[in-house]
């Protein structure tokens, strides 16, 4: 009986230690992606070095190594999470109000607009979809350090000049593209032209990801709160999104232009 008890109980000491040395490298993982971010952003991707990082994170080169291939790949992984993360949100915006709109029969998305059957289904996807727009803000304020090495890396003539870029897979492209695929599954008839795609870039993602990476600085000369500068923007955000109102119709682009 003694032998059955300390059998069991050396078990339970050896996942006791197996979970603490599991969660003492998920801190350390964490370390070095957190001062990565840090020194990325601070001192520029080109200028950080990886024994920088192994310092600021209090960890040993080697097991940077053992987590990332490079620091190449620690930048990748940081904006594919930040990628996979805004996508989720906008796939569950999509999934709980557009679908489920297009399955009560309240919203008919065609070739150049949503058309909605009443003003009520209207409004209430303005109202849902400026919820989602605070939800997609305040995820990408949390992880402003990575929006703005993306930003520096975007102006310098590096490999990562293109990193920024990286959202286009997200808004174009049906077979790479889950925003894309979900919508064009729902409705044949709803094509993703290379004006939305455009449109959807640089007057949707573009001033998100600038109004993050120049918050602080802006809030500095413009000696504003924080929430200030929030609410300013969201408001902003309800003017252009209502311009885009006619009717019963959300315009999603000009059916008398294209681009050639």
């Amino acid at each position: 009986m003694t032998r059955i008890y300390f059998e069991l109980n050396n078990r339970l000491v050896e996942s006791e230690v197996n979970v603490m040395e599991k969660n003492s490298c998920v801190e350390a993982k964490e370390r070095i992606i957190e001062a990565a971010k840090q020194l990325f952003s601070q001192k520029g991707y080109d200028a950080t070095r990886v024994n920088d990082i192994a310092s600021i994170a209090n960890v040993n080169k080697a097991l940077i190594y053992y987590y990332f291939k490079s620091k190449q790949d620690i930048l990748d992984y940081m904006v594919n999470s930040l990628l996979k993360n805004a996508v989720s949100l906008a796939l569950d915006f999509i999934q709980k109000n557009i679908l489920q709109m297009i399955q009560d029969g309240d919203l008919k998305i065609k070739p150049d607009c949503l058309h909605f059957v009443s003003d009520e289904a209207k409004e209430s996807f303005l109202q849902n979809s400026q919820i989602f727009y605070e939800r997609l803000i305040d995820y990408v304020f949390d992880n402003k350090e990575i929006v703005r090495i993306l930003m520096l890396e975007s102006l310098k003539n590096g490999k990562n000049q293109n990193s920024l870029f990286r959202f286009l897979q997200f808004i174009s492209g049906y077979e790479i593209e889950p925003i894309i695929r979900t919508f064009s599954d729902a409705e044949n008839r709803f094509v993703c032209s290379d004006e939305m795609i455009l449109f959807n870039f640089f007057f949707s993602v573009v001033p998100i990801i600038s109004f993050a990476a120049y918050f602080d600085d802006y809030k500095a000369v413009s000696s504003r709160r924080d929430e200030q500068l929030r609410r300013a923007f969201l408001r902003v955000h309800q003017i252009v999104t209502k311009s885009l109102v006619s009717d019963s119709d959300i315009l999603l682009q000009n059916a008398s232009t294209s681009l050639h």
